[in-house]
């Protein structure tokens, strides 16, 4: 009997409960950061006040190309 409400009831509870409650703080509304990476950074790091970027900009990188001509085999 005690183990139903235990495991059963008080779990079911607590997941009504949670639906139920008004969270303390508001959701973020700002847009550009779908992870909160910049959020969590702000409250590790400290923030720079800046907002995130609108969409993201893929890095203008060189493709790094492998040169295995002086590599000598083994034999």
């Amino acid at each position: 009997m005690w183990a139903a409400l235990i495991f059963v009831a008080l779990p079911l509870a607590l997941i009504v409960l949670a639906f139920k409650i008004k969270p303390l703080v508001p959701p973020d509304q700002t847009r550009g950061d779908a992870m909160g990476g910049a959020r969590a950074a702000g409250g590790m790091f400290g923030s720079h006040g800046l907002s995130p970027d609108e969409r993201s900009v893929r890095e203008d990188t060189e493709r790094v190309r492998l040169n295995l001509e002086d590599v000598k085999t083994r034999g």
